[in-house]
């Protein structure tokens, strides 16, 4: 029992690990992760270019005889209903070649039937007052050019649901003759623009999560095609110093010098003086008093420099100083006429 899953857990491990890859499948993996970043883009940009082109378009005239032109339309998209981001955007532009001056307004209707604009049985007439009135609300919409002008555009935008509409332009005078009238619509509804533009959104995310990965993939082979700098000396040395040994320091104290007094004078019985001539005693000149204390300064100074800095041997005459504090300066020391300076590389 204990042999089958180890078997199976070999066979699982060979599954999970992952093959090792050469340097030219690595550049190949590269630019394939660099063509996915321009694909990605440019489908988002042809997406975003389709959601705001109009895909349904129609252009209406009203009659002279009537005052007024209506259309019958179908509007497709995601039937979602009510008010919300999925509607349609519906751009109505109403050119105004020529109006009479009884000319009061122009009305522009766009409701929602079944039956569209051919219904009979009032539906049409009912949801004009009601929306006159305001009692009316989505997915019908309206909109009142008050006092029009002649040469004049006027921009209207509405918003839909999917459906059956009948658009309507009426021309509102005091009189009943229409004539000189000269009002021409453009219409444009955009049924993919929610859609088009929610899958170039995600598009260009995944754009952006490729050059991510493009930009990770080309860091990696630029350092296993590019030659790497040799270390200096000193990088060399510090390197060949493992951290444990410079945390642990040296392996004991400093070795101190004597603690008591020198030995006293010979215990002996005296010698018996000299049998030659007496010997004429040379006085050495005395120092001045200023000049003995800043010897006595210096020389006490060099001593607890030498007491508080301790050098260490690597090894091949390098030598590395450690502080009183306990830790390490960075250069690294020779011996030069019997002192320890640091090491200057003569190539830098």
């Amino acid at each position: 029992m204990s042999e089958e899953i180890a078997e199976e857990t070999a066979v699982v491990s060979e599954e999970d690990e992952v093959p090792e890859m050469t340097i030219e499948e690595r550049q190949e993996a590269l630019k394939k992760s660099r063509w996915n970043v321009f694909m990605y883009l440019g489908l988002a940009v042809v997406l975003f270019g389709f959601a705001l082109y109009p895909f349904m378009s129609l252009s209406l005239y009203v009659d002279e005889g009537v005052g007024s032109i209506e259309e019958t339309v179908t509007v497709w998209a995601i039937p979602i209903p009510g008010e919300d981001i999925t509607d349609i955007p519906v751009e109505i532009e109403v050119i105004v070649q020529a109006i009479p001056t009884d000319i009061q307004s122009i009305e522009v209707f766009m409701i929602e039937n079944k039956k569209g604009c051919s219904a009979t049985d009032g539906s049409i007439q009912q949801a004009q007052t009601d929306l006159r009135n305001e009692e009316s609300k989505h997915p019908n919409n309206y909109y009142v050019i008050e006092d029009p002008v002649e040469s004049q555009s006027y921009e209207i935008d509405f918003k839909a649901d999917p459906g059956i509409y009948c658009i309507r332009i009426v021309v509102a005078s005091t009189g009943e003759d229409f004539s000189g009238v000269n009002v021409e619509s453009e219409i444009d509804m955009y049924p993919n623009q929610f859609p088009l533009a929610l899958i170039g959104a995600v598009s260009l995310v995944l754009s952006a999560f490729a050059f991510i990965g493009a930009q990770k993939n080309g860091k990696f082979v630029k350092s296993l095609i590019e030659p790497k700098e040799e270390p200096s000396i000193e990088e060399t040395v510090l390197a060949q110093t493992t951290s444990a040994r410079i945390t642990a320091g040296p392996s004991g104290p400093p070795i101190v010098g004597p603690t008591g007094p020198p030995p006293s004078g010979p215990t002996g019985p005296p010698q018996t003086g000299p049998s030659g001539p007496p010997v004429t005693e040379i006085v050495p000149a005395v120092k001045p008093e200023a000049e003995v204390e800043a010897e006595a300064e210096a020389e006490a100074e060099a001593e607890a420099e030498a007491e508080a800095d301790v050098f260490e041997d690597q090894g091949e005459g390098w030598f590395f100083r450690k502080l009183p504090d306990g830790s390490y300066d960075q250069a690294v020391y020779v011996i030069e006429d019997g002192q320890y300076v640091p090491y200057v590389d003569p190539d830098a």
